[in-house]
């Protein structure tokens, strides 16, 4: 009997799950892949490495653009490339607000005069700090009337202009004491849900988007020192990490961004299916097949380092 009651306790104990993994997670649902796209708007970082845009992504869902994830300078530009309706988008959500993320939010604006327009575009990003905006701060800042760099835009967030459509902004708080998984929007079959991240001093946040049962992730730019996000990213279909620093990198870039034996580990603990190394920067651009080789090691999943307006299905 005691040899018996000692076998199941051990059973119970390999089969237990962290009490983190279980927050918020659901019954999975099978991929509707052929309904889904991810797209690169901009693969690179803030170094001027080549033609390639900063940060950008596109999600397509039953053939419309639907969701902009960051807008770094350039971005723009592959955006009208990529044939997208800027009608369409429902949503863009921004990881964090430095400029090689965001310098494009105000042309995108802009541009949304020249559409059919009207329904609202709802913008979500995190809280801010001392030397970066929150989302809401960022969205006054850039369009608002009395404050922004570009007042005669300030009619798409103030409720009483003219403007066609209107743009809605959300923060999302920044805690280190609160690692659990929140959603921030659930609209038109469109579910973010969203932890925070590390990366210094300036708040960041990833994402996880769910459509038509396929889960796609984002890390934004982070070390890993919080530690959620492998429980946010779970079970993804793709997951777009930022690979900013070779294996070497020690310092201020070390502390702001991931290892790629981090990513590697993050990808295996995750369990996802496709992994896409974006934001490179000089330093990691010259290391691809290192980083590859190290992330190989540690994760068995498809690893792919993608260009701009490459398009991706879960």
């Amino acid at each position: 009997m005691r040899n018996q009651l000692i076998l199941i306790l051990s059973l119970s104990a390999l089969n237990a799950t962290p009490a983190l993994a279980l927050t918020n997670q659901v019954a999975p649902t099978s991929c509707q892949s052929q309904r889904v796209q991810l797209q690169m708007l901009g693969t690179r970082g803030p170094e001027f490495l080549d033609e390639s845009a900063s940060t950008g992504y596109l999600i397509w869902l039953d053939n419309k653009a639907r969701v902009i994830v960051d807008a770094g300078p350039g971005s723009l530009q592959r955006f009208k490339q990529s044939k997208a309706n800027y009608e369409d988008v429902e949503l863009m959500l921004f990881s964090h607000f430095h400029a090689d993320h965001s310098a494009d939010f105000p042309a995108y604006v802009k541009g949304g005069f020249f559409t059919g327009r009207t329904k609202t575009l709802d913008v979500i990003g995190p809280s801010g700090a001392e030397f970066v905006s929150s989302a809401e701060q960022f969205v006054e800042r850039a369009v608002g009337k009395k404050t922004g760099m570009y007042p005669y835009l300030g009619d798409f967030i103030d409720p009483d202009g003219s403007s066609a459509y209107k743009i809605q902004t959300s923060n999302i708080p920044w805690s280190s004491k609160n690692l659990s998984i929140k959603e921030v929007f659930h609209k038109n079959g469109v579910s973010v849900k969203t932890v925070p991240t590390y990366h210094g001093p300036f708040p960041s946040v990833g994402y996880r988007v769910e459509l038509a049962g396929c889960v796609i992730s984002f890390t934004g730019d982070m070390s890993g020192r919080l530690a959620a996000m492998p429980n946010l990213a779970k079970d993804s279909d793709i997951l777009v990490a930022h690979n900013a620093i070779p294996e070497n990198a020690t310092g201020i870039a070390a502390n702001l961004h991931m290892t790629p034996s981090y990513i590697g580990k993050m990808a295996k603990e995750a369990n996802v299916k496709k992994l896409l190394l974006t934001h490179m920067m000089k330093r990691s651009f010259a290391a691809k097949p290192e980083t590859q080789k190290i992330i190989e090691e540690l994760y068995k999943g498809e690893v792919v380092f993608p260009n701009d307006l490459d398009v991706f299905n879960p």
